[in-house]
């Protein structure tokens, strides 16, 4: 995956996230309340509305990520393979001795 793609996938999560509690709020006023009131507790306990407010964060946290993500180059990126050092000789270390269970020293 490309640093840009990532980056946008990184960006796009809190309005994702805000998205899917948009569109939930809206079925829910849409279907629920469309004779009766909307109060303030609908507003502050409706999981909807409660989805959008972690969107909200979410993207505060995400965006500043995501353009840390967009400035660093693809050998920034990789990950490291590490390979075992070939020695001379294949040197065994000596296995512990034990005696009853235990290990002597």
């Amino acid at each position: 995956m490309s640093v840009q793609r990532r980056a946008l996938f990184i960006a796009f999560a809190g309005p994702a996230i805000q998205a899917a509690g948009l569109a939930w709020e809206t079925l829910h006023l849409l279907v629920a309340h469309w004779n009766t009131a909307l109060t303030a507790r609908h507003l502050m306990y409706d999981p909807a509305v409660l989805l959008i407010v972690v969107g909200f964060f979410v993207s505060l946290v995400c965006v500043p990520v995501a353009l840390e993500v967009a400035r660093v180059t693809e050998a920034e990126v990789e990950i490291p393979l590490y390979e075992p050092e070939a020695s001379a000789g294949t040197q065994r270390s000596p296995s512990p001795r034990f005696h009853r269970g235990r290990a002597s020293r």
